[in-house]
């Protein structure tokens, strides 16, 4: 088993972009392609831009709501212009794409990558949900990517990064959230007034996906946060 991607399109306002990210996922050997309410047809552009991809296009999954194409996904990924100035915005903490590259070098696990709306990107909402934000580094006199050179970009790093070859037991999607549930149940038992629950669990989101965590560094923190809580409720009865 290899990496896995699927790239996921959130909104796309032009079918000439979703007929090149096509083209760009062929390129690199990725197949998996959704589009989340998609505010355009395919026509006979996005097929001219597919060129040899339209085996992709005629593939592509369609739906409503961006967590149909994230639930069986262990490792889900914003791409965004915008990163965050003030390190207290913790939705918008970031690693540039070269860095995201080393990370999931080597990982047999299936990752999500999601590229916002031509417009306005991705919202802050849609970027909560992320494991990790990656940002490519670009002239700050004009910083925003096209969609299509965006993903042709990011695919490039990802194939080279699959490429690379180590033994690693990646946490899943369910384990790191089973951790984010006990540390958010420690949390109140320790008397945490909710909006500073909010801000550790996303803090703690952070940390764990800038690893990758493996499921024996998880399991021995999920471990520790049960039996302290644990220990806290005795004390309470």
């Amino acid at each position: 088993m290899r990496l896995r991607v699927r790239v996921v399109l959130v909104e796309p306002e032009h079918e000439g972009n979703i007929g090149l990210v096509a083209r760009s996922m062929k390129n690199f050997g990725f197949n998996d392609l959704w589009l989340i309410n998609p505010k355009v047809n395919l026509g006979s552009e996005a097929k001219a831009l597919a060129s040899k991809a339209q085996d992709l296009l005629s593939n592509i999954k369609v739906a409503e709501r961006l967590e149909e194409a994230l639930e069986d996904c262990d490792y889900i990924v914003a791409t965004t212009a915008t990163v965050g100035r003030n390190p207290s915005n913790l939705n918008r903490a970031h690693v540039t794409l070269r860095e995201f590259g080393e990370k999931i070098s080597g990982l047999n696990t299936k990752v999500a990558v999601l590229f916002g709306r031509e417009s306005r990107g991705l919202t802050n909402d849609e970027i909560s949900r992320c494991d990790l934000v990656v940002h490519i580094p670009t002239d700050p006199a004009y910083k925003t990517l096209n969609m299509a050179a965006a993903a042709s970009i990011t695919l490039y790093e990802i194939s080279v990064a699959g490429k690379t070859h180590r033994k690693f037991e990646y946490a899943s999607g369910e384990m790191r959230q089973r951790l984010l549930e006990v540390f958010e149940e420690l949390s109140r038992e320790v008397g945490l007034p909710p909006h500073r629950i909010r801000l550790a669990k996303k803090a703690l989101r952070n940390v764990i996906s800038r690893g990758p965590s493996s499921r024996r560094e998880v399991s021995l923190i999920l471990g520790t946060i049960r039996r302290a809580t644990d220990k806290l409720k005795t004390r309470r009865t």
